[in-house]
Parts: structure tokens; sequence; C-alpha cells
């Protein structure tokens, strides 16, 4: 048995610059709405912008941003909800320079300065079934909510698009099993080795 899909960071975390959207200056009228909010506490000791981005892309929200090293902020578009002219609240990287409380290697935002990334939720259009394999002979320790046969991935995947609430599956074509998952952060926790099966996301 092995350590969670990463601590998530380097497995799930979108690191291309065009993820990347930029260091902004946040306000009382926030630029990202969605404030997440766990047992009453809006402020986590355990926060990096992986777990930011999973909640995020859990809940549907096209973006995420983490703010003053504990912060996590989710919406569908920075420019839309912030001051009238928002590129006046565009500021240099280097503003964003705090580092994360669950994570001292990755920046999470400043005092007041949202670090903005696209989550990479896409929404689906009719007919598809969009996906990709986040690691290879390995399956999660969590209980799958459902367990069905299937021939393939692509069999699999449609499972898992017509059930509203899955986010991830994991897939032996070997054996045609396909079990499905309800949330993303369930690729947090642990994983073993197991030969001939494979966890997908769902984009």
């Amino acid at each position: 048995m092995v350590r969670g899909l990463v601590n998530c960071v380097q497995v799930l975390f979108y690191t291309g610059s065009d993820e990347y959207v930029g260091c902004f200056i946040d306000t009382l009228t926030r630029l990202l709405p969605h404030e997440y909010v766990l047992n009453d506490e809006s402020f986590h000791s355990d926060m990096e912008n992986n777990m930011c981005l999973l909640h995020c892309k859990e809940l549907g929200y096209i973006y995420f941003g983490t703010e003053a090293a504990g912060f996590c902020f989710c919406g569908d578009d920075p420019y839309w909800y912030g001051p009238e002219n928002v590129t006046d609240n565009y500021i240099e990287d280097n503003d964003c320079n705090l580092k994360c409380i669950g994570d001292p290697e990755q920046i999470c935002g400043g005092y007041w300065r949202l670090s903005v990334y696209r989550s990479g939720y896409i929404h689906f259009k009719k007919g598809q079934a969009q996906y990709q394999l986040v690691s290879n002979n390995t399956m999660l320790t969590a209980p799958p909510n459902q367990v069905m046969t299937a021939r393939s991935t692509i069999r699999c995947a449609k499972y898992c698009k017509i059930s509203d609430d899955c986010k991830v599956f994991v897939m032996s074509t070997k054996i045609g099993q396909c079990s499905l998952y309800y949330s993303y952060t369930v690729m947090c926790e642990e994983v073993q080795h197991a030969q001939g099966f494979q966890v997908y996301m769902m984009k």
C-alpha cells in the first residue's frame, strides 16, 4: 500500500502556464464568490492548491483560487464578479507570495491577493464522455460507490457519465470490472498496487 496519489499534488495539480490565470487583488466583493467552508471554518490548516482544485472542480466550478495561505474560493469567471474594471486589479505575480499552510512548496495567494487557476472542469457536450488516466496499475483503497461489469474503459466511462454523481472510475479490462466513485477527494486517500487496474478522472 502506498500513500495517496501524491499528497495529490504531483498527479492532479495542473501546472501548465495556460492553467494559471494570474494574481489578483481581492475585495469584499469576492472575485470568486464561493468560499470553501468546512465545519464553519473558512481558514484551513491543510490548505494547498490541489485541495482547493479538487473542492472547486467537484462542485463544478471553472476557476479556483487560494488566498492568504489557507483560504480557497471557487467561481466561473474572476472577471465577472469583481470590480467593473478588473484589469486594474490584476497585479504582478510576486504579490502572491504566501506559502500554502498545507504545503510550503506551493504559493497560496497573499493578503487580499488571490492566486487564480482554471480548474480544468469541462461541461459535457451531449453524448461525450471525457476522461483522463490518473494512475496506472493502482487501485483506490476507498470503497467504491458502485461496481459493475464493463468490457472496455470507454464503456466504464459512459457508465460514469450517465451516473450524475460519478467523478472517478477504476477500470480493469482484464477482469471486466468497473468501479465508480462519487468524489474527487477519494484520489487523495491511499492507493495500493494492483496490476491491470487504472484510475481515471472525468473531465
